[in-house]
């Protein structure tokens, strides 16, 4: 089944459980398959990459479809919508995560999830483009819920990081520590849209990166959504010279120890090298010295904050 199909049928899933709607919310509105035959009220959250994310009146579902299934109408209103969106104006932090928007690292959960997320006070609300999203995926046998804060995520929360670079944080916990993979990988694409669509978030500027476990997962996630990351910073791990047709176009800096007994460097090499035969100029550093505990000299060289913030789609 193509993309397209695939996309129709899911609309019209949609439609068939859909009941009927009793008021107009003025920021619901009714959307139209592409032949006029079925119509849905949702309201709009976001939309990018010729995707549209709506939310189910009914009963809050979230769901991201193609615009190509709508009607001409609906793509032209979603593209006014983002011309709106664009030329700016104050945005500010749905209910659901104002209060965890509070300068701590604060625990909750969602699809799937549990999670840390970390904002200052004032990212609430902005007058701009939104703030950058940075998630960081931790490695094997480690709990980022139970401590103050989550390991190497609070080298982006430091006080000299965060006043150069004020952004949001996440730090998801794999409640198997089975990899990221499958429904947790899913989880984490779910969690990242519901942020964008619930926070201050600047869309062209979301980062990935990981440690060992996380390091493959930051591969793997950006090979399922390579375009909704500006950047991955993959530390001790590697990734299939496969992936690279999918991922080429997404800024990648690569970190492994050259003597790492867990997690063999020839991972992250093999990786690194079938990016370079796609034509990208990818950063890749290699301690000469390093075994598999280098992500402390990673996570406190100001070099990749640096870079990491300067990506963008």
């Amino acid at each position: 089944m193509d993309a397209l199909n695939k996309c129709i049928l899911i609309f019209g899933i949609l439609l068939l459980v859909s009941l009927p709607v009793a008021q107009a919310v003025e920021s619901i509105r009714e959307w139209k398959t592409a032949d006029g035959t079925r119509t849905l009220q949702a309201e709009y959250l976001s939309s990018r990459n010729g995707d549209v994310t709506i939310r189910r009146k009914q009963d809050g579902k979230t769901f991201t479809i193609s615009l190509d299934v709508l009607s001409e109408e609906d793509r032209e209103w979603v593209q006014t919508k983002e011309k709106e969106i664009a030329a700016g104006g104050p945005r500010e932090a749905g209910e659901k995560f104002a209060d965890l928007i509070s300068g701590e690292w604060e625990r909750t959960e969602g699809h799937g999830l549990k999670y840390r997320l970390y904002g200052d006070r004032k990212l609430r609300r902005t007058e701009g483009g939104g703030y950058p999203l940075v998630v960081y995926l931790h490695g094997r046998n480690m709990d980022v819920m139970t401590d103050d804060v989550p390991w190497l995520a609070k080298e982006f929360s430091s006080d000299s990081n965060y006043r150069e670079r004020p952004c949001f944080i996440i730090a998801p916990q794999n409640p198997d520590q089975m990899g990221w993979n499958g429904e947790k990988a899913d989880g984490v694409i779910a969690i990242v849209r519901e942020l964008i669509d619930e926070l201050p978030v600047d869309e062209k500027r979301i980062y990935l990166n990981g440690y060992s476990m996380g390091a493959f997962g930051t591969f793997r996630i950006i090979e399922m959504e390579p375009k909704l990351f500006a950047a991955g910073v993959p530390v001790a791990g590697g990734g299939s010279p496969r992936m690279a047709p999918t991922i080429k176009d997404v800024p990648f800096w690569v970190f492994h120890g050259a003597n790492d007994p867990t997690v063999n460097v020839s991972l992250s090499r093999d990786i690194v090298d079938a990016l370079k035969n796609e034509g990208v100029e990818v950063k890749y550093t290699e301690y000469p010295e390093g075994d598999h505990g280098i992500a402390g000299w990673v996570y406190a060289d100001e070099e990749m904050h640096e870079w990491l913030f300067d990506q963008s789609r």
